[in-house]
């Protein structure tokens, strides 16, 4: 009877993350742009630029570029963090051809970090090249290098730590592709849509929930084979017995 309830524990528990894997998840709070919701409707099937600004309150601050795309892929690149009233581009690596040796990872280098929401365990970014695209089936839009993200179940993000003065406005842009033919989902604010969205977050910390990863399974990954080899135990040990 210890070994059937076990066995159905861990199934059950599993059972739920299998179930919640297919749903989109609200993103951490706190995003400042959404681009879905500043343009319903919209089709990004080519490189679109899209911007918007915020107001610093410190000497650094991390800003954010999450995604989600279900059904397929975003190409993301020639980035910028600019003060107002200047034209100095405050990231490092902002069209990643600093990253040309970590193609095929998700290791982008030069400054850029990067986070995901604890449901995100599957089809997430990485560095892709004009040789090497991914899912893109796109190559980059300057240069050689660029990011193709497919996120599937949550948001996960690129970020970077930049130096700002406080009171001081900046604008960030981006350059946004997508291979699905779909247009753009507000899923930020109504999170059962088939997501493809993006979000950009500017801050003192990372967004609450937010997770920062390496190059190692995330950590939903690790639960769920958690529940897989427990319930495989269970059940060789219930058929020796």
């Amino acid at each position: 009877m210890k070994t059937q309830f076990w066995l159905a524990a861990a199934c059950s528990a599993a059972g739920v993350l299998f179930a919640t894997q297919g749903l989109a998840q609200t993103p951490p709070p706190g995003f400042l742009y959404d681009v879905g919701a500043a343009n319903p409707g919209a089709t990004p099937t080519q490189y679109t630029l899209y911007s918007t600004t915020f107001t610093a309150d410190q000497s650094t601050t991390l800003v954010s570029f999450a995604f989600r795309e279900a059904p397929a892929y975003w190409a993301f690149d020639d980035i910028s963090v600019v003060a107002n009233g200047t034209s100095t581009n405050l990231l490092s690596n902002p069209s990643f051809e600093s990253s040309g040796g970590a193609v095929n990872t998700n290791f982008p280098g030069g400054g850029w970090g990067r986070w995901i929401q604890a449901i995100d365990t599957s089809a997430i970014g990485q560095v892709a090249s004009n040789t090497s695209t991914y899912g893109c089936n796109v190559g980059a839009r300057t240069g050689t290098i660029f990011w193709c993200d497919g996120s599937v179940q949550g948001y996960d993000a690129l970020y970077q730590s930049v130096p700002t003065v406080a009171h001081q406005t900046y604008t960030t842009s981006f350059y946004l592709e997508d291979n699905s033919g779909s247009s753009f989902f507000d899923t930020a604010n109504d999170p059962t849509d088939p997501s493809i969205d993006v979000l950009v977050y500017a801050g003192d910390t990372l967004p609450v929930g937010s997770i920062p990863i390496g190059g190692v399974p995330e950590p939903a990954t690790w639960s769920l084979l958690g529940f897989g080899a427990l319930a495989a135990w269970l059940m060789r040990r219930r058929q020796r017995g």
